[in-house]
């Protein structure tokens, strides 16, 4: 019963135990860098964002080499949580912000240099509001603009070329493939919403 897909509080339970087994705690930090001069600070928790549970394929590309990982991402007015699983569901870690602190458990497997949060924030990017995004940048704006898709979206400093560029395959964020470029990092980033 714990695996029905019905119960994905269930199933995150259930992945968190196993994580467990062979993982470290960590505490992490609340704000990432995203450029040279532009830092995201992880946005509360509000009314604006849909609570609920949402799976994604997340694909990851830099120097040619593709990395991909299946998330779940479950979100209720207190909590959030991100659980990351390899393609063949074992799990990799599992990431938990309350708003104001963030801890991480992780596969030793991963090692120390990955950082979770990275992924929470591109989410936060991907899925928020962009006026909420925009008062948790440091600097630069976070912006809809005009594409040949649905919905696109873009992080500008001072009117210069865009730090990051997101396109999405459907006007609602939570339904859309959704392809992000960080241009200064060579990482492509592309998210799958699974149904």
């Amino acid at each position: 019963m714990i695996l029905n897909p019905r119960y994905p509080l269930g199933l995150l339970i259930f992945f968190c135990l196993l994580l467990g087994a062979c993982s470290q705690q960590l505490q992490r930090q609340t704000c990432v860098t995203l450029s040279n001069n532009i830092d995201y600070c992880l946005a509360s928790l509000i009314d604006q964002v849909k609570q609920d549970a949402h799976s994604q394929m997340v694909q990851f590309t830099h120097d040619g080499k593709s990395h991909q990982l299946i998330t779940e991402l479950q979100i209720d007015n207190q909590t959030m949580t991100l659980v990351g699983l390899a393609p063949l569901g074992q799990p990799l870690f599992t990431i938990v912000y309350n708003g104001s602190t963030l801890v991480s458990q992780q596969s030793s497997l991963l090692g120390q240099q990955f950082k979770a949060e990275y992924l929470m924030a591109i989410l936060q990017l991907a899925y928020w509001p962009t006026e909420t995004v925009n008062q948790h940048l440091s600097a630069g704006t976070w912006e809809q603009k005009q594409c040949g898709s649905p919905l696109c979206r873009q992080l500008v400093q001072y009117g210069n070329e865009p730090v990051l560029t997101a396109e999405y395959s459907h006007i609602d964020p939570w339904q859309a493939a959704i392809d992000i470029r960080i241009a200064q990092a060579n990482v492509q980033i592309k998210i799958q919403a699974l149904q």
